[in-house]
């Protein structure tokens, strides 16, 4: 069976790290609000029929999302992806300074 991976890049950063080469910028609520409604209809659009065997969030610091932020993001992937056959969902947690409870 051919299978496929995912990454999805989140640039938003709580701290911008000078040895980081990655894509990113400062946190911002309303800009992490807009890029998720543009990541939405990206991967709406994907169409993508073939099984997922991995998906990882990076970054930046993908942690820096609020709850709500994240939990629709992680919606947005089981709406448009077939889990069924994921055996490895990894979302980047760099900084412990960003990583909450929730």
């Amino acid at each position: 069976m051919k299978t496929s991976s995912l990454y999805i890049h989140i640039p938003f950063c709580l701290h911008i790290c000078t040895y980081c080469d990655f894509c990113k910028v400062f946190y911002n609520k309303e800009l992490v609000d807009d890029y998720l409604e543009v990541l939405k209809k990206e991967l709406n659009d994907l169409n993508l029929n073939i099984p997922l065997k991995t998906i990882y969030i990076g970054g930046g610091t993908p942690t820096t999302l609020e709850a709500d932020q994240l939990d629709r993001l992680l919606g947005t992937i089981r709406e448009n992806f077939d889990l069924e056959h994921v055996l490895e969902f990894t979302v980047e947690a760099g900084r412990p300074d960003s990583i909450t409870k929730e």
